[in-house]
């Protein structure tokens, strides 16, 4: 079995055990089915809406981080991409999106996979130091936002350096267009996909009856959900937000059971939502008109 094979079945025996965690929880919780189960239909429409608006800031990103390296992709065909994109970074393991965008720009567009994925650490650096201005909200030391988003810039930084050093070799960053405007642009569709995403989050948390009071309650818990991507091993980062959010407890001020009531809704709507993107894909033939 080759690594890459070996990889996929690490990934989904992890899914598995944890999806049995999952059940096993849920099991010995059954308050907590019942309180999903009664919650109003309206929600899931709501959510289902919160999701759209989510999409369209992650094309904008993807168009975003192509502008770093060329120029980007006409609406239709980055709506397309996009599609395929979301439903890789769920399903596939190790948030696969990346690597699906960087071979269609290659074999279709001649970008260069080196500059692509290096714009996509310039994303990712900034998804960083948002996300970890927001983990301290909710804490008597909120300021430590500050410094703790100053240090995931600086971090970041240091993993682009080592990374165009060690893994990039023949690609510089100085090859990518870091102008002020593309920076801007791209700083402002990260910031609206991570407030959308605190949206989606304070929704779902009320829901339940949860933090209907606090806004940073709500937005140390998605500064430290969002840290789960960066380690996630399984589709959908599935076990791995959920580990981040227990480990962040004393900080968001949430209880396991509420962590996986939140997180149960969350998953189950964005299925559904990613059911709504698969039935677009095909109505649409995208794989065709890519030429995928």
């Amino acid at each position: 079995m080759n690594r890459q094979k070996l990889k996929i079945v690490a990934a989904l025996t992890l899914l598995t055990v944890i999806i049995g965690f999952f059940i096993y929880y849920a099991h010995g919780h059954p308050a907590l089915i019942q309180e999903i189960r009664h919650l109003n239909p309206w929600l899931v429409v709501v959510l289902l809406l919160a999701y759209g608006v989510l999409s369209l800031w992650l094309l904008g990103i993807y168009n975003a981080t192509l502008r770093l390296c060329g120029e980007p992709l006409p609406p239709s065909e980055n709506l397309l991409l996009g599609i395929y994109s979301m439903l890789a970074n769920f399903f596939l393991p190790l948030q696969s999106g990346p690597g699906v965008r960087a071979t269609y720009l290659k074999r279709r567009h001649k970008v260069g996979v080196s500059a692509y994925l290096l714009a996509n650490m310039v994303y990712y650096g900034i998804y960083a130091v948002i996300s970890a201005a927001f983990i301290f909200s909710a804490s008597n030391y909120w300021w430590l936002g500050i410094p703790a988003a100053i240090g995931a810039g600086l971090f970041s930084w240091l993993v682009i350096t080592i990374a165009v050093k060690r893994i990039f070799k023949n690609t510089s960053i100085n090859k990518l267009d870091l102008s002020r405007a593309n920076l801007i642009r791209l700083i402002l569709m990260t910031l609206g996909q991570v407030v959308t995403i605190a949206f989606i989050f304070g929704i779902e948390l009320n829901s339940l009856h949860l933090a209907h009071d606090s806004v940073r309650q709500v937005l140390s818990y998605t500064g430290t959900a969002n840290f789960a991507l960066f380690v996630s091993l399984t589709p959908g980062a599935i076990g791995f937000r959920e580990a981040f959010l227990e480990f962040g407890r004393s900080l968001n001020h949430f209880t396991t059971a509420n962590i996986l009531a939140a997180s149960l809704i969350d998953r189950s709507v964005y299925l559904v939502f990613l059911g709504i993107l698969f039935i677009i894909m095909l109505a649409t033939h995208a794989r065709n008109r890519l030429k995928i």
